[in-house]
Parts: C-alpha cells; structure tokens; sequence
C-alpha cells in the first residue's frame, strides 16, 4: 500500500491556555525541556499528588473555541491571504482517526459543520467513554496525574533554569502549536499542545508574525516497565501506534519516556527515535494504513458535506467498534449539537462581505 501524499506538517501560530483555561495570545507556556540528572532518579511522581490542580469539567465543553479565537486573530492571514483551510481540528481528532482502522475497543463520535468551505471536526464523548470514565479506579487516575508529574521533572520556564518541582502541578496549562500541512491535495489546519523545545537559549516568539521553522520540540511520555510477553505485546500494538500518530502530526522526531513502576517511581529515561516506532510495531501495525485511513475519511467528509455551508447543521459520525463501522446522520439548524460560536461565525460573515 503506497503512502499518500503529504506535506511536512508546518507550524504557522501559537498559543497558550493559563492555569484557568484562559486563551493567551502569547508564549508564556512554552517549556523548555532539561533532562533530569542521573542522581535525580527515581523520580518520585507522586509528590504533591494530593496538590495537584485538575482539569474542571468544565473544559471538556471548551470544543473548538481556543483554535477559534486564534483562528479570529489571524483570519485576514490564514483566509484571504492564502489558500483557506479545507478542515480544521485539534490533533488528537486526526490521530483517533488514524488508529481507527485497528480499534476494537473504544467507540467514537465525531461531529462535523461545513461553513464557508472549511469543514470544522470536533470529538464528541460517547456514552461507552463517559461510564468509563465514572468507573475510573484511583489507580487510572493517579497514572494520568503521573504523566504530568514527570513533565514537570522535565520541563522548565528558561533554558537558563532546572526544573521547579515545588509547585503544585496544574494540568490546566497548555502551550499549542498550530500546524498547516496537505494530505493527498487537502489543506489542514489543526491545534496541538507541545511539550517542551530544546533550546540552549529563550525563544522570543511574536504572535502576529511567528517564526517557528527552526524549533525541535520533544513529546514526554510515561510507560510502564515491561516485565512479561502480555505488556510488551500491549505497548507494540497500542501505545507505539498512539505514540507515532501523534508525534508525526507535528513533525517530531525525539521522544523521552519515563519508565515508571506501579508505585509511581521513574527509574530511567529512554529516548526514543519517532522513526523506530513503526519497525516495532510492524506485526501489529502500518503506517500506510494508519494515514491512508486518514486521507479517505477525509476525502469523504468533504463528499457527504459538498452542498453544505450551514454555521449550525451538524453532521454526526460514530464508529461502533466491534463491528468495525462508522455511521452518520445529518442534525440540521441550530441546535445543541452546533458547535460554532455566533461570535466566530459573524466574524467570519463580515470577513467574507470585506474581502469581495
């Protein structure tokens, strides 16, 4: 199966989220990683568990709107002056879709608006993924507590500076990178939070007119210790894939993960090459078909929503896991399935009337 035709995911913007989900155009988010020291280790990740600010509920409810107001910020830019996004999304949308054609466990839904030419994706919880989240055991949730943690060994405010461990960790906080790049000739645009850059020296990032070409970022990671043939086989066919999804998206090339044991101590870090990942996983998983997925269901949103351009008519697809099939009905009108904010769509109405 060949590879289908893709550009170099391209970072055009930024953005940040404060430890109160608020948007921030500017880059005071932005980590810089530092390898913890050999005597460091084990890291304790359950220090200050108990001060850890979570995520509010509240944000699951947030769906597009940061991506949004940045794509308010620089429509002139991103829609006049050059080539309009045909789809726009968050990354983790585009990589459940890539491992689609392996999933057997999970359902999905995923709701889609056509408006002005670009089609608008966002992830929907599904009743399977919200009683399993009510059934979470504090173990789950530790392990998810966990991930942060060790970002915060590993991530610092200046490239002049060692971590800061002693604050309480708040998950809210987010750096986002957005990405342009073509898939079999359709333009995407997509937000993803990045974990930290390398960077022996303080990046000076400009909202308005950024430069980010040149910048390495690194994805961190948490995994297990692999101690019997049940583990290792569970890392090669889900976490290898899930990792290499993601990480190709945005153009990374370096991992550093964290081996933890069950008691939530890291005792060594592994670099990991994103090029590796598939020749590991390749009993269990291709990357041909894992973009290939991508670039048909794609190709065939933009099919089923030809004659649409509607702010508010929702189409709404779901993916039954066990049997393998993904299903789509049309919500039209305004509804409480619409998902574009009237703000957005009348900024983009008088956008369109400035630009005849």
């Amino acid at each position: 199966m060949a590879f289908p035709d893709i550009k170099k995911p391209h970072p055009i913007g930024f953005f940040s989220i404060d430890g109160d989900r608020m948007f921030e155009p500017n880059d005071t988010q932005l980590k810089y990683y530092k390898s913890p020291a050999a005597e460091a280790f084990p890291l304790d990740l359950n220090a200050g568990l108990n001060r850890v600010i979570h995520k509010p509920e509240s944000a699951r409810n947030e769906l597009l709107d940061h991506l949004l107001r940045f794509l308010y910020d620089h429509q002139q830019r991103i829609f006049v002056n050059s080539p309009a996004p045909e789809f726009v999304s968050y990354r983790g949308l585009l990589r459940l879709l890539m491992c689609t054609p392996y999933e057997h466990r999970s359902d999905w839904c995923i709701h889609v608006t056509r408006f002005k030419n670009t089609i608008y994706l966002v992830e929907r919880e599904t009743e399977q993924k919200r009683y399993e989240r009510s059934q979470e055991s504090q173990f789950q949730k530790n392990c998810c507590s966990w991930g942060f943690k060790f970002e915060q060994y590993c991530l610092s405010d200046s490239p002049f500076r060692e971590p800061d461990t002693s604050p309480p960790v708040n998950e809210s906080e987010e750096f986002s990178l957005v990405f342009h790049t073509r898939l079999a000739g359709m333009n995407l645009l997509y937000g993803a939070e990045m974990d930290g850059v390398i960077s022996e020296q303080p990046v000076q990032l400009n909202y308005d007119k950024p430069v980010l070409e040149n910048l390495k970022f690194v994805e961190l990671k948490t995994r297990q210790a692999l101690f019997n043939d049940r583990q290792r086989t569970s890392y090669l066919k889900f976490k290898s894939r899930n990792w290499w999804c993601q990480s190709f998206l945005v153009g990374i090339e370096d991992l550093y993960v964290g081996i933890r044991n069950d008691k939530g101590f890291v005792r060594s870090l592994e670099h990991i090459e994103t090029r590796s990942l598939p020749k590991n996983g390749q009993n269990h998983w291709s990357p041909w078909v894992c973009a290939n997925f991508l670039s048909q269901f794609l190709g065939r949103l933009k099919a089923i929503t030809a004659n649409l351009n509607c702010p508010y008519t929702v189409y709404e697809f779901y993916f039954n896991a066990r049997s393998g099939q993904i299903n789509y009905v049309c919500l039209p009108g305004k509804t409480d399935h619409s998902f574009l904010p009237d703000w957005y769509v009348e900024s983009f109405s008088r956008l369109n009337k400035n630009s005849k």
